[in-house]
């Protein structure tokens, strides 16, 4: 194969994918060097261990390597279901050293001259190297460890060429944390934000407190952020802190919500009005298994076809609406349960739902303006 004509070497190369597979490959000779580099290093998989913190190091440290990094993915864990351990350990020494590697890793991101995308998902768990098991971390080493890197990679940020910050398995702070909300010249075209749900926050650390807003990640307002995905996959994710009023962007055009209930009451603060505060340019809108709040049974709803009717008299730029038909629901907060479904809300109501959102639909898919 080291005699093969340059042009079938290329050909055949094309077949290859597997990161190993092209490291390997790379060794053979010069060649094969300088044809698989840009491949093996475009994307870039940081585990959750000091040592392939300290192997990244290394790499933003080659210029030739550091050149062709066009993603970075830490901690990607293929089929695994995000679940918080039962039994946790105290693993300050292990963590503290982990945190101090991947820090220093994460802050050269502006050593990257043509990065463009980066992925941190948050396990409760890591590799030790020293034991070579897997150690599961108290809620408090998680929360930190999450928040040392995020600080790392908006530091990184304030240089970087990044366009698109992708966090999975976040837990939410109350506040904005200072680091995210002085950071006024985002560069980010595209933010997505995974969050661990209600019940699972909850039931692993003892505390109902530890519901921060749905803003608390989100860029300050400015002029080139596209699009916003916000979701909570493992279940409903409901927040009496979110304050969503100082944010906008007039550039957004996509926003999608999976699994946010919505307030009540429409309030500048709440996720509806915020929605339509960017009515003018928003062309996507997408919602996956929302509900709405009710404060408790006694409480007249305020129906899904109200938010249907406003919305569809307002946003009318909107080009694309995807809404499952069942998704829309309501729920009741139970102190013992979490968020439950409202067990006793009239039929009317849904297929009163129903119908205006058929409506909404049909006049996206007319490119007509709804009056309501």
């Amino acid at each position: 194969m080291r005699d093969l004509p340059i042009e079938l070497i290329t050909i055949i190369l094309q077949d290859v994918s597997a990161t190993v597979d092209l490291l390997h490959l790379r060794s053979l000779n010069r060649s094969y060097r300088e044809l698989l580099t840009p491949r093996a290093f475009n994307k870039l998989h940081i585990k959750n261990s000091i040592q392939s913190a300290q192997n990244f190091r290394q790499i933003i440290g080659a210029a030739n390597l550091s050149l062709h990094v066009r993603e970075v993915v830490y901690d990607s864990r293929d089929n695994e279901r995000f679940r918080l351990p039962s039994d946790n350990v105290d693993s300050a020494d292990a963590v503290s050293e982990l945190e101090e590697e991947l820090t220093n890793a994460f802050c050269g991101i502006t050593a990257l001259p043509r990065i463009e995308s980066v992925v941190l998902n948050f396990w409760p768990s890591f590799f030790c190297h020293e034991s070579g098991r897997e150690v599961c971390e108290n809620p408090f080493w998680f929360i930190n460890r999450q928040l040392t890197l995020l600080h790392a990679i908006h530091h990184g940020m304030k240089t970087s060429r990044m366009t698109t910050l992708s966090l999975n398995n976040v837990i939410l702070p109350t506040t904005s944390y200072d680091f995210v909300s002085s950071l006024t010249d985002s560069p980010l075209l595209h933010i997505s934000v995974s969050v661990v749900s209600n019940a699972d926050v909850s039931t692993w650390s003892a505390s109902n407190d530890i519901n921060g807003s749905l803003g608390a990640l989100l860029p300050p307002s400015n002029p080139t952020l596209k699009s916003i995905v916000l979701r909570s996959p493992q279940g409903a994710y409901h927040s009496l802190a979110t304050r969503l009023s100082s944010f906008y962007y007039p550039s957004l055009e996509s926003l999608v919500l999976e699994n946010i209930i919505f307030d009540h009451t429409p309030s500048f603060d709440g996720v509806e009005e915020f929605v339509l505060r960017h009515k003018d340019t928003l062309r996507r809108l997408e919602l996956q298994s929302c509900a709405c709040y009710v404060p408790d049974p006694a409480t007249i709803i305020r129906q899904w076809s109200a938010i249907w009717q406003r919305w569809a008299a307002e946003l009318t730029s909107l080009t694309e609406l995807v809404v499952n038909n069942s998704d829309c629901r309501y729920v009741l907060f139970d102190a013992d349960r979490g968020y439950i479904p409202h067990g006793e809300v009239n039929t009317s109501v849904y297929e009163d739902d129903l119908s205006s959102l058929q409506v909404f639909k049909y006049n996206i898919a007319a490119g007509q303006v709804a009056v309501v």
